[in-house]
């Protein structure tokens, strides 16, 4: 009888060809993204969205069951209901955008960018302790970072690569095109904190829930794990903390917003400072995604408890999506 493959190797080989598939499948779109306009990118975009929206039950039920917790009996059925299928069709346009960068170092791009704030950040960038931009997944935070780059301001960008190594290599390759840098997110600290005593910028995202620890702060009213490593990394480098967004507007074009900084007030209680900035930090996200709803990724588990976390209880709690 014919041999027959171990279990462990026909995982491996379904794995790269799932990978593979997946790497082909977006290496057309960005053919298509490169030389499509931008209003065909954007029919492109809600296209897949509500695809994706049709098709992925699992993201539609924990999207929905955010959006309950989130605004309780607040947001009628109807309006629940579009608010989800708005945000899985704003993700779909945001992620063939990106695929586009390419074509945006060749367009006036910044024509179609409106930048607020810019001084707050050279503000902070004269004193000297590096700067960390915080923002969460809202609007275009890829466009972000792209827009950072072209302002003369490169960042350095702590995130979590893709389990996909062929489109993880695809994506750093967009992210770093106008002279970003990225770094793994797994034992980033030592590392982030070195491009801050180097007076750098940190670009972190901070709005979503740790696969481990963090602490609990309130978010939509309902506390919420979330990273520390913010606060720790400002707390030990002295760094400016300033909130960055980049939104889509009703016309079609994009607002880059970067904020005042969150003060960084030591009260001699490292703990009580480290919840303070956190929390401080998440309401500013909080404020950003009231205002634009559709624009924020709702379908990751926000409220869920992380492994180590699992023998807590969330002091506010009323549930969460799981």
């Amino acid at each position: 009888m014919p041999s027959q493959l171990p279990a462990s190797r026909l995982d491996r080989l379904g794995r790269q060809v799932r990978y593979r598939t997946e790497a082909a499948i977006v290496d057309g779109l960005s053919v298509l993204a490169g030389v499509a306009s931008p209003r065909v990118r954007q029919g492109i975009g809600t296209a897949l969205g509500t695809v994706m929206w049709a098709v992925d039950a699992r993201h539609r039920r924990v999207a929905r069951d955010n959006v309950r917790l989130a605004y309780g009996d607040t947001l009628p059925p109807r309006e629940a209901h579009r608010l989800v299928l708005g945000s899985m069709r704003h993700f779909a346009r945001l992620a063939v955008e990106t695929l586009a960068f390419e074509r945006y170092l060749a367009e006036k791009v910044d024509a179609r960018v409106r930048v607020e704030g810019v001084e707050h950040l050279r503000d902070a960038y004269a004193r000297g302790h590096g700067v960390i931009g915080f923002t969460g997944h809202l609007g275009h935070w890829e466009l972000l970072s792209f827009m950072f780059g072209r302002l003369g301001i490169p960042a350095t960008g702590i995130a979590r690569p893709l389990d996909n190594p062929y489109l993880e290599a695809r994506l750093v390759r967009l992210r770093t095109l106008s002279g970003n840098r990225v770094i793994n997110k797994r034992g980033a600290f030592r590392e982030a904190l070195a491009v801050l005593q180097r007076g750098g910028f940190l670009g972190i995202w901070i709005d979503q829930r740790p696969k481990r620890g963090g602490i609990l702060v309130p978010f939509f009213g309902t506390d919420a794990y979330t990273t520390d490593g913010l606060a720790r990394l400002a707390l030990d480098s002295e760094a400016a903390i300033v909130p960055c967004f980049a939104v889509h507007e009703a016309d079609g074009s994009w607002r880059m917003v970067i904020e005042p900084e969150v003060p960084l007030a030591r009260t001699g209680d490292l703990e009580a400072d480290r919840y303070r900035i956190t929390a401080d930090c998440t309401a500013v996200i909080e404020r950003w995604v009231r205002r634009y709803p559709e624009q924020w990724l709702w379908t990751h588990r926000r409220w869920a408890i992380p492994a180590q976390s699992a023998h807590a209880t969330p002091t506010t709690q009323r549930g969460h999506a799981s």
